[in-house]
């Protein structure tokens, strides 16, 4: 088992650190029976990134596509709607347990408010979407219509990303938009992991012993809530037909980052080489819906020639638009 967010050394006896790593392994193993429903699905022939005319002048000059920390995504709701599942189900099930299970769901509160599951592991995604002509998507990621959505050829992209990928985990999925299914993997894993919080029970342990249990447990249950949470999103944004490229490091194999900055703060990401390991991926430039397509193309077609890759088919949204 990876060991997210796990110390090896602990103040509290070793049976313990064995149930930890027992509910570890269940809760992976539960993630991996949904994971693998996924991993049977056909992916989509071509998939879209949508972006403005920087990004696509910056994806086709360094052959880049970057991968974000998921602690960084512009709408940090997407994370906590994922989570607050399985807070609520631990909640709810707390709520008649005893009174150390209370303790803990309190605890657990302060926890993730103290940002403390930003230090269980390193999570970069880049998204795309099977959706060639969204309107919700030119809107928000593509300069309000004006930008571009480049598409790519999902397997030989996703080879790309294996070949050049460096992290223990690698997966590229589509987003699932059920909250019913996610919700079910959080009960799972919940219920695996309830009984290990009264187990400091009656052992004399130290205050640090139970604190170092109670901070192993709570980053452990978020890990594995964590790691389902970000195959799905709220139903809401179904529309958008998320593709996710998703890569995982563990907590104490920090990878070298990049740093891009947003007002008030640094975005870390990392680079992932699609054009030096596959130059063919991309297929099409869809012109959005209200960019002035004469020049749009123009400027298209010029990137395309700095980067002598003008195979690529550029074509237009026939979305009717009106500015916001």
């Amino acid at each position: 088992m990876l060991r997210w967010g796990m110390t090896s050394n602990h103040p509290y006896p070793q049976d313990m650190q064995d149930a930890l790593e027992k509910f570890g392994r269940e809760a992976e193993q539960i993630v991996a029976s949904f994971v693998k429903t996924l991993e049977s699905q056909k992916p989509p022939p071509i998939i879209y990134h949508y972006t403005d005319d920087a990004g696509l002048r910056g994806i086709l000059e360094t052959g880049q596509l970057w991968l974000t920390n998921i602690f960084n995504l512009n709408d940090p709701s997407e994370l906590s709607h994922g989570l607050s599942h399985a807070v609520g189900i631990l909640n709810r099930k707390a709520a008649n347990g005893p009174p150390e299970s209370k303790l803990f769901a309190e605890d657990l509160a302060a926890f993730i408010q103290q940002g403390g599951i930003q230090n269980s592991g390193h999570y970069f995604m880049c998204s795309f979407s099977s959706c060639r002509n969204d309107l919700g998507q030119w809107r928000a990621y593509a300069d309000d219509g004006r930008g571009y959505a480049l598409g790519f050829d999902s397997k030989a992209l996703e080879d790309a990303f294996d070949k050049q990928g460096s992290a223990p985990i690698l997966r590229a999925f589509p987003i699932t938009y059920k909250d019913v299914e996610l919700i079910e993997i959080h009960r799972k894993i919940v219920e695996a992991m309830f009984g290990l919080i009264s187990l400091p029970h009656g052992r004399n342990l130290t205050s640090a012993g139970i604190k170092a249990w109670v901070a192993q447990l709570s980053t452990l249950l978020m890990v594995h809530a964590l790691d389902a949470a970000v195959y799905f999103k709220h139903e809401a944004y179904s529309n958008e037909k998320e593709y996710r490229f998703l890569e995982v490091h563990p907590v104490d194999q920090p990878p070298k980052v990049k740093y891009r900055g947003r007002p008030y703060s640094l975005i870390k990401y990392r680079e992932f080489d699609w054009k030096s390991a596959l130059g063919g991926a991309l297929k099409q430039i869809v012109v959005g819906p209200a960019a002035d397509h004469t020049k749009a193309q123009q400027f298209a077609d010029d990137c395309l020639h700095l980067c002598q890759s003008e195979s690529v088919e550029i074509t237009h949204s026939d979305i009717p638009y009106r500015v916001v």
